[in-house]
């Protein structure tokens, strides 16, 4: 009778302890970036083309929505069946989308969206990391017997980093790397050291003499003598 009791004690214990995994599979993903949509159509009468006093406040109350206009994604999205009277209203909505003061707008052309010629929906998407249920000190989320990582753990870091990223979509997307990325200025330093500098671009630079000219005094615009 007490091996039986202590079976199922044991058993108790054992069905308490949460999965591992899942528990680790919260704490490396809480820097992950989690995209909400949110989506607003706009119809345009046949044959019109500018957008009336209503749309134009709905759009404005749309950028305004939540302050976060100079972060989240705006795409206005047509299915191309209007042409290119439908790629005019598109962009006639971007370009009222960033007069309200949004910052990241862009235009798409999506055929299985299915809206008709006279139809264009704007979609704003926003990017939050940290956000949902971070950090989670409710009793049950604090019982620990795998002695993983506690629900809160990073909460702080990954906030500060959502926080500080000038477009958040860039946390779930990426993009290509600029001029000041690590990645270009070691591949620039590799190129130096193998003699593959690329050519100095100076267009629209002013009083520059075109790449390969002749230049004054005795230079004779070859390059330059090395020992």
């Amino acid at each position: 009778m007490r091996s039986v009791i202590f079976a199922l004690l044991a058993a108790s214990g054992l069905a308490a302890c949460a999965n591992p995994v899942v528990q680790q599979a919260t704490v490396d993903t809480v820097h992950d970036a989690a995209r909400a949509d949110t989506m607003v159509a706009v119809n345009f009468a046949p044959g019109a083309g500018q957008l009336d006093a209503g749309q134009l406040n709905g759009l404005k109350a749309m950028v305004a929505a939540g302050r976060r206009a100079q972060r989240d994604e705006f795409a206005v999205v047509s299915d191309g069946s209007g042409g290119a009277v439908q790629r005019m209203r598109a962009q006639r909505v971007a370009q009222s989308l960033s007069e309200a003061g949004a910052h990241w707008v862009t235009t798409v052309v999506e055929p299985a969206m299915a809206m008709g010629p006279n139809s264009v929906v704007v979609v704003r998407s926003e990017y939050l990391i940290a956000s949902n249920r971070c950090p989670n000190y409710l009793p049950a989320a604090m019982w620990n017997p795998n002695e993983a990582a506690m629900p809160g753990y990073g909460c702080a870091d990954a906030y500060n980093m959502g926080q500080m990223l000038a477009r958040p979509r860039d946390a779930a997307v990426g993009r290509s790397p600029g001029p000041a990325d690590g990645t270009v200025n070691a591949e620039a330093v590799a190129r130096y050291r193998e003699g593959k500098v690329r050519p100095l671009d100076t267009t629209g630079m002013i009083g520059a003499s075109p790449v390969g000219g002749s230049g004054s005094g005795t230079g004779g615009g070859g390059p330059p003598v090395t020992n």
